[in-house]
């Protein structure tokens, strides 16, 4: 019973589909036409896409990053939304969208120019420029679309009906994009380096201070002390001449040694060669020397003329005994070769030079024990040195400190540019759209297929429920409640008003095959 009233129902529906068939037919036929039709007098847009690629780099090694107190990574614990929509913002900021028209040098449409004209009176703080900039960002912000294809695959697409404008807009805003993340990157290293160098530029000149305090304090110690002035520069170039001595003395020491072992190879016997006497004057005058300098420097410094004068006296004196040492050992060593001659003239202008530069040595080291002995006498004095001292020092860690962390931010700066020059690649750049995106007219045909259908099915409906005819013998029993006795067939006449029902859809068939035709010409105008 349940299959018979369903089969039944199904007959009553196609019943009610055969006698309404027009009201179907008509719109799913000119509907798709129709709306396939208004496709053609749609501005056509197209669409331009860059591809982004976000790497992931490392240039200095795990180890170096924390020496220099390297950048942390973490996870990105954000959703591929997330990160799109973050991106979104970003691209389709104020900000980006004015460089893209500043770097293209975008011309404000005669449309904005019109609003601009008719709404400036109510924003009277802004200039008409920043107003149509404005309302031409707000333009074009409809216009950029973000995709993520990945975690670190950004499509940014640009939409306009200038395949070549979307070309140009698509990878500038690109450029744009990986222009401003390096810069957001390289700004918190270069905010560090500022502030290392202001840094670094105090200390120096605190540590400077510091050092000419220290200097100045020593130097009026010493001058009070000695009454004429012997800074500490001067205590420097005595100390390196002591320093120079003691190198000497021992690249000396080493020869002489050498200079013994031949001679004594040789048979010669060194400790009964007698100089004569001129020589040993000039060895007395050497040693005099050594007390005339050190008389000196107790009330002249180490440039001063006389000094240098004692200096070049002493050297005239080692050139003039070098000589007489030659002579002699000619005269008194006449049968050995000429080398061993040169060996024992070297042998005892070493002994001679030796003695002069230890003597000296002890002269200089004297007076610079001396002159620090009186630095350290008054116990205010030790004080206040220690105290200008550790200021120095002070300043100096400071100092160095800032030297390290200036150095170590720009090797990070470095890192990081390299890192993000890296880091973002456009791997698939703006390509010119051949064809245009939209309208995409087979799915608008689709579309007005399925509202044609929806509008004849619905037109069915409606015009079903406001009939009240009995269109069966059950509907008359039902509602009337009277039984019938017979019926009547309906009987269709030849030439009758039959040919009256499918006068509707000869009128959809004309207007279709109008529209039709009307596509066609569209189409052949279109493509030439």
């Amino acid at each position: 019973m349940e299959n018979e009233k369903s089969q039944i129902d199904l007959k009553s529906y196609w019943a009610i589909l055969e006698r309404r068939k027009a009201l179907l037919i008509l719109p799913l036929m000119i509907v798709p036409l129709v709306a396939f039709l208004i496709t053609y007098f749609m501005k056509p847009t197209y669409v331009s896409t860059a591809t982004i690629l976000i790497g992931d780099t490392r240039v200095l090694p795990t180890t170096v990053q924390q020496d220099i107190g390297g950048r942390a990574g973490g996870y990105d614990f954000r959703t591929i939304q997330d990160i799109q929509s973050s991106f979104l913002n970003q691209i389709t900021s104020t900000k980006y969208l004015k460089r893209l028209i500043a770097v293209l040098d975008i011309p404000i449409p005669e449309e904005i120019k019109k609003v601009v004209a008719v709404t400036k009176a109510s924003f009277p703080q802004i200039t008409e420029n920043e107003l149509a900039e404005n309302i031409l960002v707000d333009l074009l912000r409809k216009q950029v679309i973000v995709n993520m294809k990945a975690n670190n695959l950004i499509e940014v697409s640009i939409t306009g009906t200038d395949p070549i404008g979307v070309q140009k807009e698509a990878a500038a805003l690109a450029d744009i994009f990986i222009e401003e993340n390096l810069a957001a990157e390289l700004a918190g290293i270069r905010s560090s380096i500022s502030f290392s160098e202001d840094q670094l530029e105090f200390y120096k000149n605190k540590l400077k201070d510091a050092e000419d305090k220290l200097r100045n304090f020593r130097q009026s110690l010493l001058t009070s002390s000695f009454g004429q002035d012997t800074s500490s520069n001067n205590l420097r170039e005595i100390a390196a001449a002591v320093q120079a001595l003691d190198m000497d003395i021992a690249g000396e020491s080493d020869q002489q040694a050498n200079l013994r072992t031949a001679l004594d190879n040789s048979n010669v016997d060194v400790n009964n060669m007698v100089l004569p006497a001129n020589i040993d004057s000039i060895r007395d005058k050497l040693l005099g020397s050594v007390t005339q300098l050190s008389d000196l420097l107790t009330s002249y410094n180490w440039k001063d003329v006389r000094v240098v004068s004692v200096n070049e006296e002493a050297r005239g004196l080692l050139d003039q005994m070098a000589a007489q040492i030659k002579a002699w050992a000619e005269q008194r060593y006449p049968d050995q070769t000429p080398d061993m001659r040169a060996t024992i003239i070297s042998y005892l202008s070493g002994n001679i030079i030796m003695d002069f530069n230890r003597a000296k040595r002890a002269s200089l080291d004297s007076y610079i024990g001396k002159t620090r002995a009186r630095l350290g006498e008054n116990p205010g004095t030790a004080i206040t040195m220690q105290r200008l001292q550790s200021e120095v020092d002070s300043y100096k860690k400071f100092y160095d400190l800032f030297v390290s962390h200036s150095q170590n931010a720009a090797i990070n700066q470095s890192a990081i540019k390299v890192e993000a020059e890296a880091k973002y690649t456009v791997i698939k750049p703006a390509t010119l759209p051949l064809s245009p995106d939209s309208p995409k007219r087979f799915r608008i045909l689709g579309m007005g297929l399925a509202l044609g259908l929806a509008l004849g099915l619905g037109a069915i409906m409606v015009v079903e429920l406001l009939d009240d005819s009995f269109k069966k013998v059950e509907d008359v029993t039902a509602y009337l409640r009277l039984p019938v006795i017979g019926t009547i067939p309906r009987m269709e006449l030849p030439f009758g008003n039959s040919s009256k029902k499918h006068v509707p859809i000869i009128i959809g068939l004309a207007i279709s095959f109008l529209l039709f035709i009307s596509i066609v010409i569209l189409h052949l105008k279109k493509n030439g």
